[in-house]
C-alpha cells in the first residue's frame, strides 16, 4: 500500500504535469516551448549539481538511455499536439502508460504488482482509454494515434529506466539533477541548432510561459523520480497518469472543451482505480 505522503505528492505532481502540458499545447510552437522548458529546468538542475555527488560510472549508460527515450517522447508529443487537440492527444499518449510500465517493470526489473494494484491499474488505464475514446469519437487522424502511441511507449520506457537509475545511484536527487541537466541541455542545443535565432525570439516573446513550464516540469518530474526510488513502478505510473483527469478538467474549464456523460464516467473510473491502488494491499 502506498503511504499518504507519496499519494499526496504524486497527485500534486499530476496537477503540475497536466498544467505544463496545457501550456505546451496552447503554444504556437510546441517544440520551441519544450526546448525552453528544458532550458529553465536544466538551469535549475545545474544550480544543485555542485552540492550533489556525481553518479557512479555504471549509472551513466542508464542516463544515456533515459535521455534517448526522453528525446523520443518530446518529439512524439510535439507531433501529436501539432496534429490534434489536448483532449485528443494527451489521453491517447498517457492511456497505455500504466499497463506498459507494469509490463516493462516486470520484464526488466522483475517487479510484480499485487492483486489490488493490478485491479487499480486496469481501472485507471480503462478510464484513461475511455476518456481518449470519448475525445476522438467521430474519427481520428491515424498520424495522431501513431504519434500519441509512440509518446506513451517512450514514457513507459523511461519510467522503468529512471526507476532503475535512481535505485542504482542510491541518491534519487543526484540522479534526477544530472538526468535533467544532460537531457534538457542536449535537447535545447539540438533545437537551437535547428532553429537558431528563431528559437531565442520565440522563447523571449513567451518568456512567462517558458518559465512556468520549466518550473512546473522539473517540480512534477522530481516528485515522480522520488516516488520511483522508493515505490514499485506500476502504481506510481498510474498515479502520475491521473494528470489526464486534471487535463480534462483544465480543458473543460479553461479551454471550453465539451462536457459529457462519457467524460464523467471515465473520470469516476480513474478515481476508483486510484483509490484501489492507494487503499488495497
Amino acid at each position: 500500500m502506498l503511504d499518504s505522503l507519496t499519494i499526496s505528492l504524486m497527485l500534486t505532481a499530476a496537477v503540475s504535469h497536466a498544467s505544463w502540458h496545457a501550456l505546451v499545447k496552447s503554444a504556437g510552437d510546441g517544440i520551441a516551448t519544450l526546448a525552453g522548458m528544458g532550458l529553465v529546468a536544466g538551469l535549475l538542475a545545474a544550480c544543485s549539481l555542485p552540492f550533489l555527488p556525481v553518479p557512479p560510472l555504471e549509472v551513466w549508460p542508464v542516463i544515456a538511455g533515459s535521455v534517448c527515450l526522453h528525446f523520443g517522447y518530446k518529439l512524439a508529443l510535439a507531433r501529436s499536439y501539432k496534429l490534434g487537440d489536448l483532449g485528443q492527444a494527451f489521453p491517447l499518449a498517457r492511456g497505455f502508460v500504466p499497463l506498459f510500465a507494469a509490463l516493462f517493470a516486470f520484464a526488466l526489473v522483475g517487479e510484480v504488482p499485487n492483486g489490488g494494484q493490478v485491479a487499480g491499474i486496469i481501472c485507471v488505464s480503462s478510464g484513461l482509454l475511455w476518456l481518449a475514446a470519448d475525445s476522438v469519437r467521430g474519427g481520428i487522424d491515424r498520424r495522431i494515434f501513431i504519434a500519441a502511441l509512440a509518446a506513451g511507449l517512450m514514457v513507459a520506457g523511461y519510467t522503468v529506466v529512471d526507476a532503475y537509475g535512481t535505485r542504482l545511484t542510491g541518491n534519487w536527487l543526484s540522479f534526477t539533477a544530472w538526468l535533467v541537466f544532460v537531457d534538457s541541455g542536449s535537447f535545447f542545443l539540438l533545437i537551437y541548432l535547428a532553429q537558431r535565432r528563431r528559437l531565442l525570439t520565440t522563447l523571449w516573446d513567451n518568456r512567462i510561459r517558458t518559465l512556468a513550464t520549466g518550473v512546473l516540469g522539473i517540480a512534477s518530474f522530481g516528485v515522480f523520480l522520488w516516488a520511483l526510488s522508493r515505490t514499485a513502478v506500476a502504481p506510481v505510473a498510474a498515479l502520475r497518469e491521473s494528470s489526464v483527469l486534471f487535463a480534462a478538467i483544465i480543458g473543460m474549464v479553461f479551454h471550453g472543451e465539451r462536457r459529457s456523460a462519457h467524460r464523467l464516467g471515465a473520470a469516476a473510473l480513474i478515481v476508483a482505480g486510484l483509490m484501489v491502488i492507494t487503499i488495497v494491499r
